[in-house]
């Protein structure tokens, strides 16, 4: 297979040697009686360069990468998210149709992606009679079943995120990290 460029090789040659430097521009000469001109043509495809996307930033280890794009045009800040890709491999192993029915110690259940736990964000309580998720207008129904929407269950997150943020100084406290 060495050939092909020895024979590349030699084309460039001939042609330095009759004075063709741009092969781009290269018009068929006219043949003279006493002279032969073969003429090769090459062409030369460049692909264009790759357009960075917001999944470039995906690290090879992350588990959940699928979610990142959504999770950033959600709210979710680049350096959060090797956290809450973590979460959401330990909570559901990136199945937005995981619902944990085994129900916790108080009886409640933990729902989608994130594993959002429904009595505390989504249930009524005695502070947000509707929901909290409800209240902030991230559910339009009483009840949790639209967390299994992933983008719904990633935007509640980052609500749910944003809170623990703002009054325990982690946002990450409500998933035990």
């Amino acid at each position: 297979m060495d050939f092909i460029p020895r024979l590349l090789g030699a084309v460039s040659v001939v042609l330095f040697a009759i004075g063709v430097t741009d092969t781009n521009s290269v018009s068929a000469p006219v043949p003279s009686p006493t002279t032969s001109v073969v003429v090769i043509t090459t062409t030369t495809s460049i692909e264009p360069a790759p357009t960075r996307t917001a999944n470039d930033s995906i690290p090879p280890t992350s588990r959940c990468g699928m979610w990142w794009g959504l999770a950033t045009q959600l709210g979710w800040h680049a350096d959060s998210m090797p956290t809450l890709d973590y979460v959401m491999w330990r909570e559901s192993r990136c199945d937005p149709t995981q619902h944990n029915t085994t129900r916790n110690k108080d009886g409640s259940t933990d729902i989608g992606l994130t594993q959002i736990n429904d009595r505390s964000w989504c249930l009524p309580t005695r502070w947000y009679p509707k929901g909290y998720l409800q209240t902030m207008g991230i559910l339009s129904t009483v009840g949790c079943e639209e967390l299994f929407d992933p983008a719904t269950n990633l935007k509640a997150a980052k609500a749910i995120h944003d809170y623990a943020q703002e009054h325990n100084g982690n946002g990450f406290q409500p998933w035990g990290l």
